[in-house]
């Protein structure tokens, strides 16, 4: 699989999934390796529990434990300040790639674990004031090294709050090619989110921005709504590339997990997948989701075959009741048209509003 991080929605879910270590404890910290830290917690009815995390690519509970003979400096540090603390919090940063951990032992502490670019973990004092990290980093708007007080990065638009008023500024105003790229890169989603969206909405992802209806904005915003709902008690659903905590409304899932930490801990994002094997994978997609089109459209075509077949066998019946609709907008209006329509047994539905009249043949 060539998935090897999470995105913004997939890190709400999993961090749904960890209240359940609120109030447990630390109980050891491992260095595993120079990329992935190993929290062994004891959660309250729930036992010891393993939490890996990988700073810019994932963190979820494990069953997998290696331990290094000779913890690193960092490890070190992180035991002489946290371990025995008990989690109070532990929450997402907005709708930022980042998870803080609020921990108390004789004072309070956050734990800071960055999953964006590079990455970074990040122990800090109650005030902020950074006590140690994985990595001393300096960014134009930022420092992160000891002593230094910690700044989150600006922070791009929260879709978790998001009014539906701020949803039709923020796509109507952007300069992306389509809707869907809008809603990957203007509302953080990412791609395969983001299609989603308007698969789920009904929404032709390719629309123009600007071009986006009322209507649409208030679909797209109730399908985000929605998926905030579901992500609060997620699964794993495994795909040939992707690992979402909901199904995908048009594709089949290889597996599915009872946990997203679950699914998650099966992705090694250290493994490298060669050129060859991506452009199968492409391929293999591609091939696939043109025989699910083929089979969309020959659905299409019979049912509209039929329609046909039965416009036909009723034709006689069809011309009338148009001539009839003619005859009577000569002199009447359309409700009265409406009435006499109603007399007709074949009638199901008359929308004055859209001139549209369902029959049933």
């Amino acid at each position: 699989m060539h998935k090897k991080s999470i995105a913004s929605i997939e890190l709400t879910a999993l961090v749904h999934e960890l209240q359940f270590l609120v109030d447990g404890r630390i109980s050891q910290i491992y260095h595993q390796n120079k990329k992935e830290l190993l929290l062994q917690l004891h959660a309250s009815g729930k036992g010891k529990q393993l939490l890996k995390i990988i700073p810019g690519k994932l963190l979820c509970l494990t069953t997998k434990k290696e331990v290094q003979l000779r913890p690193t400096s960092f490890c070190m540090q992180l035991r002489k300040y946290i371990n025995s603390a008990f989690i109070r919090n532990i929450e997402q940063q907005g709708a930022e790639r980042i998870v803080v951990f609020e921990l108390e032992k004789e004072t309070k502490y956050y734990l800071i674990i960055e999953l964006f670019s590079k990455g970074n973990i990040v122990l800090t004092d109650d005030k902020y004031v950074i006590i140690t990290s994985l990595e001393r980093q300096i960014w134009k708007d930022r420092v992160v090294k000891p002593y230094e007080t910690y700044v989150f990065p600006e922070q791009d638009v929260n879709w978790k709050t998001l009014t539906e008023k701020e949803l039709a500024s923020i796509v109507h105003i952007s300069d992306r090619k389509n809707v869907a790229t809008t809603l990957a890169t203007g509302l953080g989603f990412g791609g395969v989110y983001a299609e989603e969206i308007c698969v789920l909405g009904g929404i032709d992802s390719n629309i123009v921005p600007n071009d986006v209806t009322k209507e649409q904005i208030t679909s797209i915003y109730a399908t985000i709504k929605n998926i905030l709902k579901q992500i609060k008690e997620p699964q794993g659903h495994i795909y040939d590339e992707q690992i979402t905590p909901f199904p995908l409304k048009n594709e089949k899932p290889k597996k599915v997990m009872s946990t997203y930490n679950e699914a998650i801990d099966m992705l090694n994002p250290f493994v490298k997948v060669s050129p060859y094997e991506q452009k199968i994978n492409a391929l293999t997609k591609m091939v696939r989701n043109q025989n699910e089109a083929i089979e969309n459209l020959t659905e299409k075509i019979e049912l509209n075959k039929h329609k046909g077949e039965r416009i036909y066998e009723n034709y006689g019946s069809l011309q009338k009741l148009l001539d009839i609709v003619k005859e009577l907008r000569k002199t009447h209006d359309w409700k009265d048209v409406e009435r006499e329509l109603q007399k007709e047994n074949k009638i199901l539905k008359i929308d004055l509003k859209n001139k549209k009249v369902l029959i049933e043949l």
